[in-house]
Formats: C-alpha cells, sequence, structure tokens
C-alpha cells in the first residue's frame, strides 16, 4: 500500500508523530514524556477539486480542532519512543478562505454526514510503531514516523517524515503528507452532479508543539 493517508483524516495526523532515541541527540530525560499542546498546534487538510466544471470550485481548507496525544521519549535506546494521537473528528471545520461564510456550514454537515460519518465514528486515532531520529543541527532533527492510522473504522499503516526541534521545555514538529479518501472508504464530496469533485488526494500538514511533562 502507498504510504498515503485521507481528507480529514487528518487526519492526520495528522498527523504528525514523533519519537526520540538519545543518538540523535534528544536532550531529555529517561523516560520524558511530552504532552501535545493542541491550544499551539496546527493541524489542517487540503483537498483541490477536479471535474468538468472544476474552474467552478474551490479548494478546500479543513482544519482539525480538537486532538490529544502525547509523546514518550527513551533516550537510552537509539530511535525508541512512542506516540498516540487522538483526533476528535467532529472538530474538523473548514476554513479556506475561498469558501464564503455562508457556504462553510453545508460544507462542514457534508464532511461530518456524508465523508467522515462522524457520529458512527467519533475518532481517529495515530499510534506510531517505528522512529527514526537523525541530528540536522543544534537541536534540529530529521524524523521518519511509522505508525497505524484508525480511521472511517479502518487501519493501516502510514509513514512519513518531520522536522524536529527542541525549543527550551518544548518539542515542535512540522512537515507534511498525502493521504486518500479510497484508502479509508471515505466519500468524495461532489457538486453540480458531480461535474466538481474532490479530488482523491488529500495533502495534510501540521504543526506539532509538545510541552516536556
Amino acid at each position: 500500500m502507498k504510504t498515503r493517508l485521507p481528507y480529514l483524516a487528518l487526519i492526520v495526523l495528522p498527523l504528525a508523530g514523533l519519537t526520540i532515541g538519545r543518538s540523535a541527540a534528544l536532550e531529555a530525560g529517561d523516560g520524558t514524556r511530552y504532552r501535545i499542546n493542541a491550544a499551539r498546534s496546527r493541524l489542517t487538510a487540503q483537498v483541490a477539486v477536479g471535474g468538468v466544471f472544476k474552474g467552478l470550485g474551490h479548494p478546500h481548507v479543513i482544519a482539525i480542532q480538537k486532538f490529544r496525544g502525547e509523546v514518550q521519549a527513551n533516550p537510552r535506546i537509539t530511535g525508541s519512543g512512542s506516540i498516540r494521537l487522538t483526533i476528535a473528528t467532529g472538530s474538523l471545520a473548514e476554513v479556506g478562505k475561498q469558501i464564503k461564510a455562508k457556504d462553510r456550514p453545508k460544507v462542514n454537515r457534508a464532511v461530518h454526514k456524508e465523508a467522515l460519518e462522524t457520529a458512527r465514528f467519533p475518532e481517529a486515532v495515530f499510534k506510531s510503531t517505528q522512529v527514526t531520529v537523525k541530528q540536522a543541527g543544534r537541536q534540529q532533527y530529521n524524523a521518519s514516523i511509522r505508525g497505524d492510522l484508525s480511521l472511517h473504522g479502518v487501519t493501516h499503516t502510514v509513514s512519513f517524515p518531520a522536522k524536529v526541534r527542541l525549543q527550551g521545555s518544548r518539542l515542535r514538529a512540522q512537515g507534511g503528507f498525502t493521504l486518500l479518501h479510497s484508502d479509508y472508504g471515505i466519500k468524495r464530496l461532489s457538486a453540480g452532479g458531480g461535474t466538481v469533485k474532490a479530488k482523491s488526494e488529500i495533502t495534510v500538514s501540521f504543526d506539532i508543539v509538545a510541552d516536556k511533562q
């Protein structure tokens, strides 16, 4: 399977899993935990449109507004650690500047009821299974993350890179990846009898901030 995830999955995302080992010089204490700070973090999913009249449509930018999780690091073992991220799928909301404010509630309803079916699947969960970290500079690291994403009742293994920085007692990770609606059985939303339709690819971006516990 391709290492791509889906729309709103955020999807994602998140959305972002980081773990750290001593060899990467992430200066954490033994068994250090970092709790994800949702108020300072950002998770978004962008979906372009296609179809015969794609010029009449607009790309969607979906923000994931409620999520929680933590990073567990063990500096004694190279590349060890874990992350668990849980997303409230009902918190996804259209924030694209090209979508008029009056149209956003309609888009959100379609995302929740038709695409993600949030009443049946209220959460999406990412659990890391493997992380590789290499130092890229002073308190800067390149991480390769692999794990299981459970979304819309389906679980697949996904992998993606992240750039990690230590900022005092905070850890910050930034990056992005692509996923597919079809991988998780998510309906692609359309309009005009299908003449304008969401593309299969979903581009997820993350900027995750986690506080040392």
